[in-house]
């Protein structure tokens, strides 16, 4: 079986029995109910799911949501009230560079559930987890274990889970330049965590892509065990022992400079998409300074001119976050 084959039976075989996070679920079904039949499916995703991060009253719940029209969906969270701000402005700024982010918070006895929602069609859903993908930002999520938590009808979950397979599928792409010169599934794992978190802005601490591989463990090890020996069938790779590979071909200088410029591309395009987050996100900054705080343990303190224009005044500290961070 070729690779891409392998990981589409062994994410299928996860997702078979695998059980369902409930809040994720609720969660999900509430997104559905606001969008008006625009949603084709949900997938959970990110620290919750892995169990990397505890949970407090400040966690969120990371999903992809898929759609079949972002006009629609928007308009649906508008009539539901759970948006504020002009449906057209955020269906253009979503079809421009996708996904956003928007913030989708749901009551419940005790509190409140928080989904912190990525909204992409599904046409590029699978575009960005594939070998055609335009950056980093869906396939540096989804190489790790996701779930589908709601799908519209059969053929929208198979979409999904296809879509994650994929992402697994084309790890070795962009990873070759980085790899040891033999590894194993462990080795393998630690370094897309180590580089898919580098080469991104987001506040994590040092040492998260180990804190990240521990909380997956069981899962992420079985799966890409499996992935290695099928890229050694087809060819990618060679068996150098038990469990252990190298690269069937050395990176070339060419191939190193086009994964450099991928990520270069990725990294602009991430930059992008923090100047739709002020709009797209309901309280996008004290969202984000309490996530920095959470993971690093640090009390953050922001100036008034940092608090008042943050798009213009924050940059030194991500500039200094980027310099001194290490994963």
């Amino acid at each position: 079986m070729a690779a891409p084959d392998v990981a589409r039976a062994l994410v299928d075989e996860r997702a078979s029995r695998e059980p369902a996070r409930p809040e994720a679920e609720a969660l999900a079904r509430a997104i559905a109910e606001a969008g008006q039949g625009s949603v084709r499916s949900v997938v959970f995703f990110g620290s919750q799911r892995s169990g990397a991060a505890a949970r407090n009253q400040w966690s969120a719940f990371d999903l992809f949501v898929l759609t079949d029209g972002y006009g629609r969906f928007y308009r649906g969270l508008r009539a539901a009230g759970k948006q504020r701000r002009s449906p057209g402005l955020f269906a253009w700024l979503n079809s421009w560079l996708p996904p956003n982010q928007i913030s989708f918070r749901m009551a419940v006895t005790g509190g409140e559930l928080h989904g912190k929602c990525a909204v992409i069609d599904r046409a590029a859903f699978s575009r960005d987890t594939s070998t055609e993908r335009r950056d980093h930002f869906c396939a540096g999520r989804l190489f790790q274990p996701a779930q589908v938590v709601y799908a519209a009808e059969p053929g929208a979950r198979g979409e999904a889970l296809a879509a994650l397979a994929s992402a697994h599928a084309v790890t070795l792409a962009w990873i070759r330049p980085w790899l040891p010169e033999s590894f194993d599934a462990e080795s393998y794992c630690r370094t897309l965590l180590r580089v898919s978190l580098s080469k991104e802005i987001r506040p994590e601490p040092g040492g998260r892509s180990d804190a990240l591989f521990e909380a997956q463990r069981e899962e992420l090890l079985p799966l890409y065990s499996r992935l290695l020996a099928a890229y050694a069938e087809d060819g990618a790779l060679r068996a150098v022992g038990e469990g252990r590979y190298a690269l069937a071909a050395p990176v070339s200088s060419r191939e190193r400079a086009a994964v450099e410029s991928y990520f270069r591309r990725s990294l602009v395009r991430a930059t992008l998409r923090w100047s739709k987050y002020v709009v797209t996100f309901e309280d996008w900054l004290d969202y984000l300074l309490r996530k920095a705080e959470r993971h690093t343990g640090k009390k953050i303190e922001l100036t008034s001119r940092e608090r008042r224009w943050p798009l213009l005044f924050l940059w030194p500290r991500v500039f200094r976050y980027l310099r001194d961070k290490d994963l």
